[in-house]
């Protein structure tokens, strides 16, 4: 069924959503999850100005350690688990992973962009969709509160 699960995670209370469905997999077939999170710097449209709020290098240097964190837990619940940190960009290096693992399925949150966001941001998980080498389950989040 689905032996290798690729979780895509960006950091995110979003991303992190898809981490029970993977699990419910995982456990369901005995399989491994593989976490993944790419380090891509972010290349705005042109005409499109995005302030620099945080160094590249502090956010790699916890990259790591936020996939080993979901990782342990993962190995506590019983439940085989690997970790990678990725370069590019981020839709191109998830489907090069999901074709170097041997993904069954990629598991991962959309972020609901519609809009003028999903314009200037593109959708990650529309790319990978398009171009996945297995089944891609995207998980909307649902019920997420709304900002005042």
């Amino acid at each position: 069924m689905f032996r290798r699960i690729l979780v895509p995670l960006d950091g995110s209370t979003f991303s992190e959503l898809a981490l029970s469905y993977a699990r419910a997999l995982a456990l369901c077939s005995e399989g491994e999850i593989v976490l993944v999170r790419v380090d891509e710097t972010y290349e705005p449209p042109v005409g499109v100005f995005v302030p620099v709020t945080v160094l590249p290098e502090a956010v790699t240097l916890n990259v790591g350690e936020y996939l080993q964190q979901h990782e342990m837990r993962l190995r506590q619940a019983g439940i085989r688990a690997s970790s990678a940190v990725l370069e590019g960009r981020v839709a191109d290096a998830i489907v090069r992973h999901a074709r170097e693992v041997g993904a069954d399925v990629i598991v991962m949150c959309t972020h609901g962009r519609s809009g003028l966001q999903r314009v200037l941001l593109g959708s990650v998980a529309e790319q990978v969709v398009k171009r996945a080498p297995c089944p891609v389950m995207l998980i909307r989040p649902r019920d997420w509160p709304e900002t005042a």
